[in-house]
Parts: C-alpha cells; structure tokens; sequence
C-alpha cells in the first residue's frame, strides 16, 4: 500500500473518505498485531524471571557497547578537530 500526501486544495469528499477509512485499516490491523503477539498461554514466575534475566543480560551488553562508542566517537571527534586545525593554519 502506498500513501502519498497532498496539499491540493481539490480533494473531494469521497477522497477524504478513502483516506480516513485507510487510516482505520491500519489502525485494526496494528492492533491485531498486539493481540496476536498476546495469545500465549499465562508464563509461570519462572519462565517470566528467565525472559528478565535475559533481557537485562542483553541491557547490559548493549549498554557496555553504546558506551565503548560513545568513546570511540569522542576519539574520532578529538582526532577530527586537530586534523582541521592542521589544515587551516
């Protein structure tokens, strides 16, 4: 489906009701996607510590790396501006 935008003041009613019923479609299908990822059975306490657990690994792992970049970028940066203030003297 492709939706385009259009400021054209020559819109008729039956375009804007296209595109409200369009915007409605996708509204109903986001939210069959919602339901739909939602049918599992209720997970134990376990099960559900297990997934947190997990995903706190993976938080964690994701922080170290976003802060290994973030240095690496501030070395690049500190890097960037010398290289330039060598080429403008």
């Amino acid at each position: 489906m492709k939706a385009t935008w259009s400021e054209d003041s020559n819109c008729n009613s039956n375009d804007e009701e296209k595109k409200v019923a369009n915007m409605c479609f996708v509204a109903i299908e986001s939210r069959n996607e919602v339901y739909s990822s939602d049918n599992e059975t209720n997970p134990s306490y376990d099960e559900l510590n297990d997934r947190f657990e997990s995903l706190y690994d993976e938080f964690k792992r994701l922080g170290s790396k976003y802060n290994s970049l973030k240095k690496m970028h501030a070395n690049l940066k500190n890097e960037n501006n010398g290289l330039l203030k060598n080429v403008i003297k």
